[in-house]
């Protein structure tokens, strides 16, 4: 195993150079990258609620894991979690919806493209899994989301790469039930994914968490499955090991069961604890109660994952992005495979999913995608809970010169898109929009009087109340023209609700101005309306 890190470029190569393990083949395979160090801007900052914050960097990330590296973060990633495209041949979509009472789907916007080449999945594949095992810390593990179309490649790739001793286990998840046209398919439905955990190196311990999961039993279901006693329902586990005095206690503590309708007999002399009637006495383990008629059962969890539901079973969380994961998912891998304050990265976040589980247990995190909405769809989703759209925001009163960043820059506690090798982001979708800025003592007033999205307007009539057409809405109290400092977001939850279009956000008084106004249209277009401070009224 090679690594090498100049100023200019990254030469990395897989673990089975020197050994004699069987190896994937593909057309044009070259287990190695070079990658030139690319240039990286910040776009826009945020607050974070957890105290940690991160980093979104939005381009290819093949380029966004090589600047990383040139930034240092090699070694510092404790937990990487990837769900990357699936080779499934799908282009894939999400829904164009307006908002309101009368919501409806309007049209499709496409996403990306899940097509590859001859060769050219596998190949993709195998550099960023080599520029991620570089970030991963000695102690860090590797967690890789599939489905059935290439697991067994991706098994034999990472293999390949980090060594088969790095292996510790494979999750078969459930992602959803066997309904629809899924219950005719010819050989059995697809209804799992599987998820290989990888560690960084044979000789590293990774951190580890082992889950236990609660099961919730009616009186009724309990009784069905468990004994009762007056102490309440339990199940038994062979004595094994325990000396004469544990047994003896835990007789006092009514923990002993004897079997066929026996007696406990503690034979003093003899230094035996059994049962009168024969076979073996067993230790009894009680089932909590909770409430008045519910018990609950704590049983370990093992590489079967049936018990989390898939999007499919809760419709709440639906951000509107393809191949979105639950947060039940996230949470057990990001607490499993770290502690509070170890760092998490998602090479294809997607939905965001990874990154707001990671922020809401307090571990700091970055994400990276091509997609730009995907990015607003991850910052919107960090945001969520940092923000009450009508009363509160941020000052605005930071400053940044919009130059090269390097490790360090960001302040604890806050979130920033970076773009990557030049990506800009998509901030215009051919709307309009109009707004007056009014300042009253220590308060910004923003009023968003009108909004129109020629691309939503393409696919219906444009509605009566213009709010119908925006998802979000960000406002920068103190522009600095090269920066966006998110101080006061609105992005409703649900598919009803609508954006409040009057906003107050404390500021400043000397260094108000000029005022931005981002507006997110539900077809995932940007306007960018900025107020000068020639133009606020001052009251």
């Amino acid at each position: 195993m090679r690594s090498a890190l100049t100023e200019s470029a990254i030469t990395l190569k897989g673990h089975s150079e020197s050994t004699q393990q069987p190896l994937l083949q593909w057309p044009g395979k070259h287990l190695a990258v070079q990658v030139d160090v690319p240039s990286a801007r910040p776009r826009e900052c945020f607050a974070a609620t957890s105290g940690q914050g991160g980093l979104l960097l939005h381009g290819d990330n093949k380029d966004a894991l090589s600047w990383l590296l040139a930034q240092g973060y090699a070694g510092k990633v404790q937990l990487i979690y990837i769900d990357p495209p699936y080779d499934s041949g799908v282009a894939w979509t999400s829904r164009v919806r307006l908002r309101g009472e009368s919501a409806t789907q309007i049209g499709e916007r496409l996403e990306y493209v899940d097509s590859w080449p001859p060769g050219g999945y596998l190949q993709f594949m195998a550099e960023r899994l080599l520029l991620l095992r570089e970030l991963m810390a000695p102690t860090g593990t590797l967690w890789l989301h599939c489905d059935h179309r290439r697991q067994s490649h991706l098994y034999l790739l990472l293999e390949e790469i980090f060594g088969p001793e790095c292996f510790l286990n494979t999750i078969s998840w459930r992602s959803q039930t066997a309904r629809g046209a899924k219950v005719h398919a010819h050989y059995f439905p697809h209804s799992a994914h599987s998820i290989h955990i990888f560690r960084r190196s044979a000789d590293g311990v990774p951190v580890w968490n082992p889950p236990r999961r609660e099961i919730v039993l009616s009186r009724a279901e309990a009784a069905g499955q468990f004994m009762e006693d007056e102490s309440g329902f339990f199940r038994t586990s062979h004595p094994g090991s325990y000396s004469f005095e544990r047994l003896v206690a835990l007789h006092a503590e009514g923990r002993i069961y004897a079997p066929f309708g026996g007696e406990v007999v503690v034979d003093e002399p003899e230094r035996r604890v059994y049962g009168s009637n024969g076979g073996t006495i067993g230790i009894k383990y009680y089932l909590q109660k909770r409430g008045r008629s519910r018990f609950v059962v704590t049983r370990a969890v093992d590489n079967l994952w049936d018990d989390i539901p898939g999007l499919g079973t809760i419709p709440s969380e639906d951000v509107n992005y393809p191949t979105q994961k639950t947060t039940g998912l996230l949470r057990r891998i990001i607490e499993t495979g770290t502690d509070a304050g170890d760092l998490v990265l998602d090479a294809f976040c997607g939905s965001g999913t990874t990154l707001a589980v990671a922020e809401g247990l307090g571990r700091p995190w970055i994400g990276c995608d091509a997609n730009w909405r995907a990015v607003r769809t991850s910052a919107l989703r960090v945001m969520q809970n940092s923000f009450n759209a009508k009363t509160q925001g941020g000052t605005g009163e930071e400053e940044d010169s919009g130059a090269e960043i390097s490790d360090g820059a960001r302040a604890i506690g806050e979130g920033q898109i970076v773009g990557i090798a030049g990506q800009e982001a998509e901030k215009t979708s051919g709307g309009t929009a109009e707004v007056s800025v009014t300042l009253a003592g220590g308060t910004v007033q923003v009023q968003i009087h009108s909004f129109r999205s020629s691309p939503v307007e393409a696919l219906a009539e444009p509605p009566t109340d213009w709010r119908a057409l925006v998802h979000a809405v960000l406002i920068d109290p103190a522009y600095n023209g090269a920066v966006f400092r998110t101080g006061l977001m609105d992005a409703p939850r649900g598919k009803t609700a609508l954006v409040a279009g009057y906003y107050e956000v404390p500021v400043d008084a000397k260094q108000c101005g000029p005022v931005a106004v981002r507006l997110v249209d539900v077809a995932g277009g940007e306007v960018l309306v900025v107020v000068a401070a020639n133009a606020i009224i001052r009251l």
